[in-house]
């Protein structure tokens, strides 16, 4: 097993962890349910992880990928940019997780309504943002082995 494997094993971790991050906070802000709402935060700081983990392996695998002779149904030129928008990703999923770390420490053990709910609806937003930086890696990514994903969207 090499990090090619291990990428296309936890390639879509950060995608789902993400949107699993939203929605508990969502649902937990909803039904004002602090206990759902921090463990929302704490799955953006896993989906951050995560995030660097998929990143990591995806730069070892596209060294494998270049070096390596054709695979059939790999495009190669696809590479490039699903790359550059798993950087962004990276980015915007480790300042999200990093606030939601920050906001766990900060209010964990304190009594009930002490965390303001702005912090969460900026985290709120945060992860809006993140989703919408992730369906664009997933789709680059989706390009690279799948023909026809190719065809569907250009962009």
């Amino acid at each position: 097993m090499n990090f090619l494997h291990i990428h296309l094993a936890i390639n879509h971790s950060p995608l789902y962890a993400t949107l699993f991050a939203f929605f508990f906070l969502l649902i937990g802000m909803i039904i004002r349910n602090r206990s759902i709402a921090t463990a929302g935060l704490v799955i953006t700081i896993v989906a951050a992880l995560c995030a660097i983990a998929a990143y990591m392996t995806g730069d070892q695998a596209k060294d494998i990928i270049d070096k390596g002779p054709p695979i059939a149904g790999v495009e190669k030129t696809m590479i490039g940019p699903h790359d550059d928008a798993a950087g962004y990703f990276l980015t915007a999923s480790c300042i999200t997780g990093a606030g939601g770390l920050a906001i766990v420490v900060l209010f964990i053990g304190r009594r009930r309504g002490t965390r303001p709910v702005w912090m969460e609806v900026v985290m709120l937003f945060a992860l809006v943002f993140c989703l919408t930086i992730v369906a664009r890696v997933a789709l680059l990514g989706g390009r690279i082995h799948h023909p026809e994903v190719r065809s569907l969207i250009t962009g």
